[in-house]
């Protein structure tokens, strides 16, 4: 939940970023080939014109009537090859034309569904993954392709996040290998039975009920995890959700391979370990956040809106595994999963990350261990993950069924995450704001979601000591 600024900061415990250690080169081959998919970005067009529009964030295209993107597709063999677009398309229909020397290709994009509500101003949040009808005809080399977008209200906007172009001589590859990560799936069984759960940005952000705020090795020794788990069994959440690193790489435990990378930024008080140990004396699951770009020093957004490249993508695949081999061997069954933060951004930066092999560094120590790649709003690039992230920030519409039969996260376990805070993390001195939404209105969509066997995670705010404020304590307690 970083809102598309996952940069690196330059604080740390005493450690500037310019002593780190480099990440030491791969010994085996962690890269097998290129990804079959050519995935097309508003911040990788050659062009974007007439009524085209890159975002704020560019991180999508705004189309409205008579809009036109350019890129130049390098195809690795002449042939036919299909598209799928991933665009939000709001109440009326659009015309859609891809144009690539006298191939081409035309739809009528109509309404896209989602959990998703619109904004007041305007925004519209459902995005889907479409395939295209028909082919497009490429050469072996460059090929320059145009998309063009039409439509009956001049002020409707579409927004187009990416095109993505697959060989017909790869389709059969890549139905394959999204059948094998379905039947790779671990069980979401316990995550529906237990309903809800609560989520905590504990980070060196955190601040506390009151007086200065603690350095953040201070503050990791002096949380109570005995308090901590009292609280989470009085709110009756069956799991909760941890961050180890948010916008800085701090690490509250003694993990090797991240202080490897991170010299400085791990703690002596292994924190992760002796909340899971209280936790599961309570009958409550521990789930970790983790934000990949953090975690690998992906460095700065660019003026592009991609990420300043700092390693390889050997070495980001290869820091992966090292930390989630550690992790996972450490902690074993205590941990059921992970949550993995920036992964829209993670798979623009690099195309070609084995995200099968780091769903499988997920499952050291436990085989049944949950993972998901948070997208955001947009849909999801890969098979390789057991429940959609489900970022809603506040309350939306609630989901009909277990799997998500429409919207960003089509085909995966359902769940959403809200946050009663305007923001994630309690960032600012003095008292946590109370919820932004009522306990009506919380009950009301836990339960609606419930019957549907969907699952919803509440972020609530904490203190640096580990307490909760009390008004998010009584609206837990009443929804309990």
């Amino acid at each position: 939940m970083m809102s598309g600024t996952a940069g690196v900061l330059s604080a740390a415990f005493g450690s500037p970023l310019s002593h780190r250690a480099t990440v030491p080169t791969t010994t085996e081959p962690l890269i097998h080939g290129l990804t079959p998919y050519i995935r097309l970005y508003g911040a990788t067009a050659a062009k974007i014109g007439d009524n085209a529009k890159l975002d704020d964030l560019k991180i999508s295209v705004n189309c409205k009537d008579s809009s036109r993107i350019k890129w130049n597709v390098t195809a690795p063999e002449a042939g036919e090859y299909d598209l799928f677009i991933s665009c939000a398309v709001p109440g009326r229909s659009f015309h859609l034309e891809v144009n690539s020397g006298p191939s081409s290709v035309k739809t009528d994009l109509k309404q896209t569904e989602g959990v998703y509500r619109s904004t007041e101003d305007g925004w519209y949040f459902n995005f889907e993954r479409e395939r295209l009808h028909g082919r497009l005809h490429l050469t072996r080399g460059i090929n320059p392709a145009t998309l063009q977008v039409s439509g009956t209200d001049r002020d409707a906007v579409l927004r187009l996040r990416c095109l993505e172009v697959l060989s017909q001589s790869s389709h059969a590859e890549m139905t394959a290998a999204e059948e094998s990560a379905r039947a790779h799936r671990a069980s979401t069984d316990w995550f529906v039975k237990a309903g809800y759960g609560a989520m905590f940005h504990w980070t060196d952000f955190t601040q506390p009920r009151d007086g200065m705020k603690k350095p953040y090795p201070e503050a990791v020794n002096a949380f109570d995890v005995d308090t901590f788990a009292r609280l989470i069994s009085e709110i009756g959440a069956a799991y909760v959700i941890f961050t180890l690193n948010h916008a800085h790489p701090h690490c509250p435990a003694p993990i090797q391979s991240w202080e490897a990378i991170h010299p400085g930024w791990t703690t002596r008080r292994d924190l992760i370990g002796d909340i899971a140990d209280v936790l599961e004396k309570r009958g409550i699951r521990f789930l970790l956040y983790i934000n990949s770009p953090v975690l690998t020093m992906l460095g700065d957004i660019g003026t592009t809106g991609l990420y300043e490249l700092t390693c390889s993508e050997e070495q980001f695949t290869e820091i992966h595994k090292n930390v989630l081999s550690e992790i996972g061997s450490r902690y074993r069954d205590k941990l059921t999963g992970y949550w993995f933060d920036s992964w829209y951004q993670s798979l623009a930066a690099y195309p070609d990350v084995p995200i099968e092999a780091i769903y499988r560094y997920c499952k050291v120590g436990n085989p049944g261990r949950i993972t998901a790649f948070n997208f955001w709003i947009f849909p999801v690039l890969t098979p390789w993950q057991d429940y959609w992230a489900g970022e809603l920030n506040a309350l939306q519409n609630p989901f009909e069924s277990r799997y998500i039969q429409r919207g960003a996260g089509t085909g995966f376990q359902a769940h959403g995450m809200v946050s009663m805070l305007p923001s994630w993390v309690h960032s600012e001195a003095g008292p946590i704001p109370p919820p932004q939404f009522s306990t009506e209105d919380l009950i009301a969509r836990v339960k609606a979601n419930m019957e549907h066997q969907a699952v919803t995670t509440i972020n609530i705010g904490i203190y640096q000591d580990g307490t909760i404020e009390q008004s998010s304590l009584d609206m837990m307690r009443q929804l309990r």
